[in-house]
């Protein structure tokens, strides 16, 4: 799968997920605009593509703001002349090791702060309205795209404890890409979405043994998955292999979904 001559936007690059995404676009061939709103963070990732030999472009923005959405498709267009990729992975939850705090951590109703709720549909919903928003009009120009949004197993799954916030959010991803992928269609563009299982990220942190445990007991596969492993489904479905691929739900969960 490769994505030579082809430009990608990746929101939330430059950590976990999104940095695993930036480096494996990079290394296929595509110039790479890292969006973050950890300017440093996104610096960081930009070096480490351009010394690997590949094109990255460190582009500071809140995906929540307009007005910095806006400037990232333009500094990507300016920079590199078109737009092909947009993949919508930056997002925020609110979780302190399992125990509640009002008004920081997600909560399930009426135990949720207003200002969390607003924060992650702002970032998690709302930044993905935007990139697209800006984005769409940058793709039909260049002659089609593949959106890729990011979704989540909570999106499908609740257990006990659930984060309204986060879970609302999520599904609203869900369902927006449904919409995205009809009504773009006929300006080839792809909208398809990803719902990531239990993924070691930096928001997790190092792995305890608990953590391996619940893993080993509740996700069929065992274990809980990589950053690069769902930076490889983004890969299939940003490139030409997926050409008939659109508004479609992707599971990157170890089984987690299937029980």
């Amino acid at each position: 799968m490769r994505l030579d001559d082809k430009v990608a936007i990746i929101t939330g690059a430059g950590s976990g997920m999104g940095r695993a995404a930036a480096l494996l676009f990079a290394q296929r061939g595509a110039s790479v605009v890292i969006g973050e709103v950890d300017s440093e963070a996104g610096e960081r990732v930009a070096s480490e593509v351009n010394q690997a030999g590949g094109r990255g472009l460190a582009v500071s923005c809140d995906v929540s703001s307009a007005d910095q959405v806006k400037g990232m498709v333009e500094a990507a267009v300016n920079q590199y002349g078109r737009l092909d990729i947009l993949y919508n992975n930056a997002g925020v939850w609110y979780v302190a090791a399992n125990e509640y705090v009002p008004g920081v951590t997600d909560a399930p109703s009426p135990l949720l702060e207003e200002n969390i709720w607003e924060r992650t549909i702002a970032v998690n919903l709302k930044g993905t309205y935007l990139c697209c928003k800006y984005a769409i009009p940058a793709m039909r120009e260049s002659g089609g795209g593949s959106i890729i949004n990011v979704s989540s197993v909570a999106a499908i799954r609740v257990g006990r404890g659930a984060s309204d916030a986060y879970t609302a959010s999520k599904g609203g991803v869900m369902t927006i890409t449904r919409t995205l992928a009809v009504e773009h269609a006929s300006y080839g563009i792809r909208c398809n979405c990803i719902f990531p299982g239990p993924v070691a990220t930096p928001l997790v942190g190092e792995m305890t043994e608990e953590q391996i445990d619940w893993a080993r007991e509740n996700v069929p596969l065992g274990r809980w998955g990589q950053p690069e492993e769902v930076a490889k489904m983004a890969l299939f479905l940003a490139s030409d292999d997926s050409a008939f691929v659109t508004g479609g739900m992707f599971a990157v969960d170890g089984g987690y979904t299937a029980i």
